[in-house]
């Protein structure tokens, strides 16, 4: 095993795992739990989420259904990285709050992580990704024209202390700013998560600064992902990319009331 150095308890080794002969290669994250053995040329991959009334995998059966990849005999390791949802999130804070004309706010999100299971090396490839939570389906935007998203209610908390950090979340820092005449309420905000990369800090995993200026309910908002750690994890490796890189700013519907868009959600 080689895995990523990290001297934090309670926070997750990512890197790469070698395949032991026999038994297969077990991962536990969370409410997740993860197989993956060598069978000749294959590498087989099975996983399950636990109940949260039974959360403990270490001891329960699994294997009953395997996702088959055909590879080489020299795929031997296996590399396991954090990753964002493959969709924008939907956020909607616990105590929605306002924000008045040319007021600011940093909040912090905790967005659960998705397990991306891949063969390294130069022919390596993604085999597939296993969220550690299942999020519930909603829909941004009119019913004429919108994106399917997963819907995530959220503490909006203005602080990070160590007692919020999981191994299966990532911190990402959002700085809100009402750059419009009339007051802005924060009840919905969409976060487009393919945009961002995953940092491996001291003790929980960063996302990149993210800032929002809101412009007004016609303008949408101005948003910037400049790939940069937050100040609470200075100089912290990435482990993995964003889905969509994105080189400079973009503009885009951001906030939205809560009349608009019902749905449904688990909590983080």
């Amino acid at each position: 095993m080689n895995p990523s150095d990290t001297s934090a308890p309670g926070l997750f080794t990512w890197g790469r795992y070698r395949i032991p002969q026999g038994d297969p290669l077990r991962i536990q994250l969370g409410f997740l739990s993860v197989l993956v053995r060598k069978e000749g040329d294959e590498l087989w991959v099975s996983h399950e989420i636990a109940p949260e009334d039974a959360p403990d995998l270490a001891d329960r059966p699994l294997g009953e259904e395997w996702s088959r990849w055909g590879a080489s005999e020299r795929s031997d390791e296996i590399e396991i990285l954090p990753a964002f949802p493959d969709r924008p999130l939907v956020l909607q804070p616990e105590e929605p709050f306002h924000l008045l004309p040319g007021a600011r706010a940093r909040i912090f999100v905790r967005v659960p992580l998705w397990v991306r299971v891949t063969v390294p090396g130069a022919n390596g490839a993604t085999l597939m990704e296993i969220p550690t939570l299942t999020l519930s389906d909603t829909w941004w935007g009119t019913p004429q024209e919108g994106e399917l998203c997963y819907w995530l209610h959220i503490m909006a908390r203005r602080e990070a202390p160590p007692s919020v950090f999981r191994p299966d979340r990532i911190i990402c820092p959002l700085n809100l700013v009402n750059k419009a005449r009339d007051e802005l309420p924060v009840e919905k905000t969409l976060l487009r998560v393919d945009h961002l990369s995953v940092f491996r800090g001291s003790n929980t995993l960063w996302s990149d600064e993210i800032r929002v200026g809101y412009k007004g309910e016609d303008e949408g908002s101005e948003i910037e992902m400049g790939g940069r750690t937050p100040p609470e994890a200075p100089g912290a490796p990435r482990l993995t990319p964003p889905r969509t890189p994105l080189a400079k700013g973009f503009s885009a519907r951001t906030f939205a009331r809560l009349k608009a868009f019902p749905g449904f959600g688990t909590s983080s």
